[in-house]
C-alpha cells in the first residue's frame, strides 16, 4: 500500500453537484452520476495516485479502473440519513480509484482481490484495518523480494486479509516487477541500489511506478545483502 494525499475535488464535479442542489435534487452517487459524470472524478484520482490502485499498486487508467469508495456509498447514505455520521456517499475524499474497472466474470468475489474482495465491508468504523489514506499506511506492511507481504500490526494483518493482498496472483506480479526492476542474472550494483531506494517511490512524469512500495522493500533487503557481502569481503581480505 501506498500512502494517497487527497486533493481538491474536480471543479465540475462541484459544479454539477451545486447544479443539483439548485434544482432540489437530493443527489446519490449511483443514481446522479452517469458514466460521464463520473469521468473527470476518475480522472483525478488516477493523477493524484500516480495512475496505480489504492489498494494493490497495480497500474491502472481509465480502462482499467472503478471509483471506490473507502466507507461503502450504501452505508454512507444510511449513517447519513440516520444523523450518525458525515461522510457523504458523494465526498471526494472518500474516493479512490482501484482496479479492476468491472468484477471479474466467472470469479466469487471472495476469492479475487483489492476492492472486488473487500466489497461493502465495514466494521467499527473501519478502525480496524488500514486505508491508503493514512499518512502512516505504509508503516503497516513490508514485502520480500519473493513478493510476499507481511503484517507488521495487527491491523496490517486485517488488511491483508480483507484485501486478499497475499493473492498468488499479486504475490506473482510483485515478484516479477521486483526482478524485472532489480535484474535477476546482473542484478544493481551497491551504488545503484541506493539510488534506486531513494527514488522509486517517487513520481516520474505523472506516474509512480507499478508496485512502487514492494519494489523498494525489495531493494532494501537487496541493499543489506550487498552490504554483509562486502562486510565479509573486507574480512577475508584483512586475514
Amino acid at each position: 500500500m501506498k500512502r494517497i494525499i487527497k486533493g481538491d475535488e474536480p471543479a465540475s464535479y462541484i459544479q454539477t453537484k451545486l447544479q443539483n442542489q439548485k434544482a432540489g435534487v437530493k443527489m446519490r452517487y449511483d443514481e446522479n452520476l452517469g458514466a460521464a459524470e463520473r469521468i473527470p472524478i476518475k480522472s483525478a484520482l488516477l493523477k493524484e495516485q500516480g495512475f496505480i490502485c489504492a489498494y494493490t499498486l497495480k497500474r491502472i487508467d481509465l480502462d482499467t479502473c472503478h471509483i471506490e469508495h473507502l466507507k461503502p456509498e450504501e452505508l454512507c447514505r444510511k449513517h447519513m440519513e440516520e444523523g450518525i455520521a458525515t461522510v457523504s456517499d458523494l465526498d471526494y475524499a472518500n474516493m479512490v480509484a482501484c482496479f479492476p474497472k468491472d468484477p471479474p466474470k466467472g470469479i466469487p468475489k471472495e476469492k479475487y482481490f483489492g476492492a472486488i474482495k473487500k466489497d461493502d465491508y465495514w466494521d467499527n468504523d473501519g478502525k480496524d484495518y488500514i486505508l491508503p489514506i493514512h499518512p502512516n499506511c505504509e508503516d503497516h506492511f513490508t514485502y520480500n523480494k519473493k513478493g510476499e507481504i507481511v503484517g507488521n500490526t495487527a491491523n496490517g494483518n486485517n488488511t491483508i486479509k480483507l484485501l486478499a493482498l497475499d493473492h498468488k496472483d499479486l504475490v506473482y506480479n510483485r515478484r516479477r516487477a521486483i526482478e524485472n526492476f532489480i535484474g535477476v542474472k546482473q542484478p544493481f550494483k551497491k551504488a545503484k541500489t541506493i539510488q534506486a531506494i531513494a527514488e522509486i517511490d517517487k513520481i516520474q512524469n505523472g506516474k509512480f511506478i507499478e508496485y512502487c512500495i514492494p519494489i523498494k522493500h525489495a531493494l532494501n533487503e537487496h541493499l543489506k545483502k550487498k552490504k554483509k557481502l562486502e562486510r565479509k569481503l573486507k574480512y577475508v581480505k584483512k586475514k
